[in-house]
């Protein structure tokens, strides 16, 4: 037995002006009613008043033009589907996330430490001279590993090694607690080529010096700390086992 489907009420909502001093004034003769059954209604304004008979029409009339629109009802177009507004969080990260072009894509290369290994930019770890072949650049990184434990350098800066092998030989027998007593700059050079040529260029008498200094150095053997070892100063170019009179300028 199919459930016969009941047919929904007509609700009837009036707006009518109140008489004031025993009438209403022609200004305010406009009455309001809606005609509403289910889903459709009609709404419309009609001239009152006061008199009932006003009322009648317009409600017969209200009533009529409700069927009409029944028999053909409007066709409602689907409202488009609102799409999700970006939060302000959403819109910051956006703004924060680098482009493409922006991201440091240089490649690294991961110098090892007495514990683990620390990765640093491949453009920070420079062989300007001497050999500079795959031997050489491994020799590189573990030179760049012992300053780093050393506390020489943070692998953040860019260094260049004049030559690889003999920095080594200058650091062999050097500890953690020995290259205390040097600077990053008694081993390698600091910054990037670009660099050495503008300061060059500002103070080249200067630089000249320096370079005539460093390579002097340079020449120089390296020096085993274990080997000063019990060894006395001296002052005034004496040692204190010589016995020979120190040499007098009249």
């Amino acid at each position: 037995m199919t459930k016969h489907k009941e047919t929904p009420p007509t609700i009837l909502t009036l707006t009518l002006p109140t008489p004031e001093g025993g009438g209403i004034a022609p200004e305010r003769a406009t009455a309001t009613l809606l005609i509403q059954r289910g889903a459709l209604a009609h709404l419309r304004q009609f001239h009152y008043n006061g008199q009932m008979a006003d009322l009648i029409v317009a409600i017969r009339e209200a009533h009529d033009a409700l069927g009409v629109i029944e028999d053909h009802p409007p066709i409602i177009p689907d409202l488009p589907e609102d799409k999700p507004k970006s939060t302000p969080k959403a819109k910051a990260k956006a703004a924060q996330k680098p482009s493409g072009d922006d991201v440091d894509e240089e490649p690294t290369i991961d110098i090892p430490l007495k514990k683990g290994t620390k990765a640093i930019k491949i453009s920070h770890l420079k062989i300007v001279g001497g050999e500079a072949d795959a031997a050489a650049y491994r020799q590189a990184a573990l030179i760049a590993g012992k300053l780093i434990d050393g506390k020489l350098w943070d692998g953040d800066s860019p260094i260049r090694i004049d030559d690889v092998y003999a920095v080594e030989k200058r650091m062999k027998y050097l500890t953690d607690k020995d290259l205390s007593l040097f600077t990053l700059d008694d081993f390698v050079q600091i910054g990037t080529a670009a660099d050495a040529a503008a300061s060059a260029g500002e103070a080249a008498p200067e630089g000249i010096a320096a370079q005539t200094t460093e390579s002097e150095a340079d020449g120089l053997p390296p020096v085993n700390p274990a080997a000063l070892e019990g060894v006395a100063a001296s002052r005034n170019g004496q040692r204190p086992d010589d016995e020979s009179d120190p040499i007098s300028l009249s």
